[in-house]
């Protein structure tokens, strides 16, 4: 079992599940992310604009830098977009040599694998 899946409402946090305040009154998103880590709660994905990753409409979440999670702790094989920051998604070509992803948010591919290996 994880940190608690949490969502920004109206600076405010509320859990993603149920719905139930969790607390507000907070000034800006960097009170939101220090209160987060210091509470254990997860919060959505964001890309480099600040955008909440999302899948079927729900909010994704990220564990150890690279386990990415539904809201209902469905596991998902997604990546970061090297370049936006955005969701990248495996393509539906099913090639051993390659695991070629590609942005939902940029349309850029990319292979996950050789993107770990070059960092």
């Amino acid at each position: 079992m994880g940190p608690t899946k949490a969502i920004i409402k109206d600076q405010a946090l509320y859990e993603a599940s149920t719905g139930k305040f969790i607390k507000d009154g907070f000034a800006s998103r960097h009170e939101i992310d220090d209160y987060v880590k210091h509470h254990y709660l997860a919060l959505p994905v964001i890309d480099n604009a600040g955008n909440a990753w999302q899948l079927d409409g729900k909010p994704i979440y990220c564990y150890r830098g690279s386990q990415y999670e539904t809201v209902d702790d469905r596991r998902v094989h997604l990546a970061r977009c090297p370049d936006c920051g955005g969701m990248g998604i495996r393509a539906d070509e099913f090639v051993v040599e390659s695991d070629c992803i590609r942005c939902t948010q940029c349309g850029h591919e990319f292979d996950a694998r050789l993107e770990m290996m070059e960092t």
